[in-house]
């Protein structure tokens, strides 16, 4: 049996040769991922920013695709390789094309039924988990249909993206989060509260042990076609990572947290190896100082949330993780990239503006950025 730390590093060294080389749609990739793997250990030389520019009125599709994910798998990847050969990749954005079912795909994988929907670019699954007793059965079969689909999606971009561009996982989530999915968030916080959350406890960590699987097959899938991989925050690692969303912890207070995520949370880390957890929204926040606590966390991605304040009204919070160790992620409207910049260790930060942006605008911050320390 395959170990983790046996993983680990036939992982890291066949990221490491995908850094060697340039890649096609980013020239400069060798530079940008050595400065990435700086980031992750408080040695940036300057903040690291992500922005995508596109030319308007181009009339070229740039959507998830989801419509041709199911059945017409090769005409997925021409629509989505359009978009990366036509996008404009700004600083240390580097080009991808993500293998995605949308959120938390693992729940498919564990045989919750999924709908797709191009509509409104995301899916969502109904939940199968209806009792805690008896416990229901969770299992991960190869032959998943999802999972099948996700691996053909993942090994068809991998060999097409070889020497070009990186192959992004699908959401791979946290075991929370999957069983929010297979469950249901109103249910799933009725549960904690009640009799139910040692069987809630157990059921998290079930999952994380067959996320080890997923996570292992996903990897394998990228990295033994000579591709390399990053996941939807677009850091670039040297190392294999994972970003464990925890979402439904918007709804529980730090000591639910604390009992009843973190565990597993530190499972799925150990298995992939690095951890970027993603902290979602004003609500979330309030779990900041426990994740600041914990040394396997190894960097946090703050998203503001939908209808708040941008990420410097959360300057402290990100201040502190830092503080504690954690680079930072963060995204934060176009014009608030130097604030932000001034007010945090540049050696441990990376931007992401998250909205429309010009390339003319794109290239304005750019060169901000470069001459950030200079």
């Amino acid at each position: 049996m395959i170990t983790d730390s046996q993983n680990h590093a036939r992982w890291a060294g066949q990221l490491r040769a995908v850094t060697a080389q340039p890649l096609q749609f980013c020239p400069d990739f060798p530079e940008i991922a050595a400065r990435w793997e700086a980031w992750w250990v408080f040695r940036a030389d300057r903040p690291l920013l992500m922005a995508t520019a596109v030319r308007k009125d181009d009339g070229i599709y740039r959507g998830k695709a989801l419509h041709l994910v199911a059945d017409r798998t090769k005409e997925w990847l021409a629509a989505t390789r359009l978009q990366v050969a036509t996008a404009h990749w700004v600083a240390d954005t580097l080009p991808r094309i993500r293998a995605d079912i949308g959120p938390c795909a693992p729940a498919a994988f564990l045989g919750a039924p999924l709908t797709l929907s191009e509509a409104e670019q995301t899916s969502w699954n109904t939940p199968t988990i209806t009792t805690w007793n008896p416990p229901p059965k969770l299992d991960f079969s190869p032959e998943n249909p999802w999972w099948c689909r996700v691996l053909e999606l993942l090994a068809l971009t991998a060999e097409d993206a070889r020497g070009k561009y990186l192959v992004c996982l699908p959401d791979m989530a946290g075991a929370i989060d999957i069983l929010v999915n297979l469950r249901d968030p109103t249910q799933l916080c009725m549960d904690i509260a009640d009799e139910s959350r040692e069987a809630v406890k157990t059921a998290a960590m079930q999952v994380a042990a067959m996320w080890t699987g997923m996570f292992a097959g996903a990897a394998d899938a990228v990295l033994d076609r000579g591709a390399g991989f990053i996941n939807w925050v677009g850091a670039w690692s040297d190392r294999a990572y994972t970003v464990p969303t925890c979402d439904f912890n918007a709804l529980i207070g730090p000591d639910d947290f604390e009992e009843c995520c973190l565990p597993s949370l530190r499972s799925q880390t150990q298995s992939a190896g690095r951890m970027c957890f993603h902290l979602d929204g004003p609500q979330a926040a309030r779990h900041a100082p426990a994740l600041a606590a914990q040394p396997w966390v190894d960097a946090v991605q703050y998203t503001p949330g939908a209808g708040t304040p941008s990420a410097m009204a959360k300057v402290d919070m990100l201040r502190g993780l830092q503080q504690a160790g954690k680079p930072v992620l963060v995204t934060t409207p176009k014009n608030e990239v130097l604030e932000l910049a001034r007010a945090l260790d540049p050696r441990g930060l990376a931007i992401w503006v998250d909205e429309s942006i010009s390339i003319a605008e794109a290239d304005e911050l750019a060169a901000a950025i470069k001459s950030f320390n200079k």
